[in-house]
């Protein structure tokens, strides 16, 4: 069973309160009363040293001696070697200091008195006696005391056991009950404290706890400038490094997995890419190959024109192959940088189009455009005119029987958005985002007719992105557009 600091911590302070209190009941059952009497025999002691005092130093000794014995609560009887009353309190109180003969004393007093005076020689003693009327118990003190002018007496010093031992239970009483408050009042102590000191420990543990759970979002309030509050500073300072560190490590891990996942695109890229220019190598390789060879062989004039106009129209399509592969990994790279001008998008559709008018009035295509605002941006103009090159070429070569193509600029907040619109059948879904990736065609067997390589549109993503821009492809009825934008260019003052 599991049990809690807290209660460990009043159970194990409480038993040393206990402890202590027994431990004072038992040795006060068994020392107190000697304790008592020895103290009790020290005092008579030092009250014969003052009855001798007051005897030898005043002349009118009675009173002092009465004082004396209200004052310490003690009986004072004093006889001569004769036995002869010297000083006793009922015969002072008589003004009655006429001596008497032992045979009165004895009247007066009990036998084992002139007995316990006999006794003496030199020495004191001091012994416990019983007064036979009363049933009281005396400790009395026998000692040989100098009277006035050096003449030697007897003196008997006494108190009450009696007495003593109401004292001795009133001073246990005391105690028992002192004893009872103490462990009360230290209980109250000791649960307040454990409480105090196991709080910011349970708090420890649960920190922890959260901690091994990869949880550090919770703090420990310090409320102590101790051990206790230093281990929860450390504990705080500990929680926040870990979760810094944790956040970097899990930062790095993710940048780990994403360069990872980087280098597995650019290795599949570039396994995609040495199949794909294998593939549209392998038919102009061999075509060349086999008309090449035909050369060879005996062929009439006509023959041996058509196979030279195949074999140069096959390298013209390798030619612009290696070309665009060359350019497209120079823009991706980063190896030819953009030479940013301002111009108005109106000027590069201009110049663009002027080049496309020919094929336009050969294909019979109608050609709308729209420019909507200057539409100033600040890019390469001739990169951006090769972008829409290949949108109007992809255009051109997907454009059904209607033959309408739709130029369109215009301003879009902090943009500038240049499309191109071709009737013609949709973009399928699963394909929309295929369409930017080296070498892809959606109509491979078309594609071959015009000769396309499948990079128009990779390189058109390579331009855009290196002018921090952007661009898609949407769907419409009947129509499919191409789009890129621009950052826009205000107009500053000269």
């Amino acid at each position: 069973m599991r049990i809690s600091i807290r209660v460990k911590l009043f159970f194990i302070l409480t038993s040393i309160i206990l402890l202590f209190v027994i431990l004072t009941q038992f040795f006060g059952i068994l020392f107190l009363e000697d304790f008592y009497i020895s103290s009790k025999k020290k005092y008579l002691k030092e009250s014969l040293g003052q009855v001798q005092q007051i005897v030898s130093t005043e002349t009118d000794y009675e009173n002092s001696l009465a004082a004396l014995q209200d004052n310490k609560n003690i009986n004072i009887f004093i006889t001569d070697k004769e036995y002869n009353i010297i000083f006793l309190t009922a015969l002072l109180k008589r003004k009655d200091k006429i001596p008497v003969d032992t045979g009165k004393l004895l009247d007066k007093h009990e036998e084992h008195i002139n007995d316990e005076i006999g006794r003496l020689s030199e020495e004191q003693e001091i012994v416990t006696r019983t007064d036979p009327r009363t049933g009281t118990e005396f400790l009395s003190l026998y000692s040989i005391i100098e009277l006035p002018d050096d003449v030697e007496g007897y003196v008997e010093i006494s108190s009450s056991i009696d007495a003593m031992k109401d004292s001795i239970h009133a001073a246990s009483n005391f105690i028992l009950y002192l004893s009872i408050v103490v462990t009360i009042i230290g209980t109250c102590i000791i649960f307040y404290v454990s409480r105090k000191i196991s709080k910011p420990i349970e708090k420890i543990g649960m920190l922890t706890a959260d901690m091994a759970n990869l949880d550090f979002s919770q703090r420990i309030e310090v409320n102590s400038n101790d051990e206790i509050g230093d281990l929860c500073k450390n504990i705080n300072l500990l929680s926040v490094k870990l979760d810094k560190t944790l956040n970097e490590l899990a930062n790095a891990n993710l940048q780990l997995k994403k360069d990872i996942e980087m280098k597995e695109r650019i290795d599949q890229s570039r396994k995609e890419l040495i199949a794909n220019v294998s593939h549209e190598l392998k038919t102009p390789i061999s075509l060349i190959a086999g008309y090449s060879e035909g050369l060879k062989v005996n062929v009439n004039k006509e023959d041996k024109d058509f196979y030279c106009d195949v074999i140069i129209d096959e390298a013209e399509k390798m030619n612009r192959l290696v070309l665009s592969l060359l350019d497209l990994s120079q823009v991706e790279g980063g190896f030819k940088q953009m030479k940013k001008e301002f111009i108005t998008a109106n000027e590069i559709i201009e110049i663009t189009l002027e080049k496309f008018r020919l094929i336009f009035k050969e294909k019979e295509i109608d050609v709308e455009v729209s420019c909507d605002g200057d539409c100033l941006v600040d890019a390469d103009p001739e990169r951006i005119e090769q972008v829409l090159t290949n949108y109007l070429t992809n255009a051109i070569n997907h454009v059904d029987d209607r033959k309408i193509i739709i130029l369109r600029a215009h301003e879009q907040e902090e943009k500038v958005v240049v499309s191109v619109f071709n009737t013609g059948n949709p973009i399928s879904a699963d394909e929309m985002d295929k369409i930017w990736d080296s070498f892809y065609k959606i109509d491979k067997a078309r594609t071959r007719e015009y000769g396309g390589s499948g990079l128009g549109l990779t390189i058109v993503k390579a331009i855009i992105e290196a002018h921090d821009g952007k661009y898609g492809t949407t769907n419409h009825k009947e129509s499919v557009e191409f789009w890129f934008s621009l950052n826009k260019q205000h107009h500053t003052a000269p």
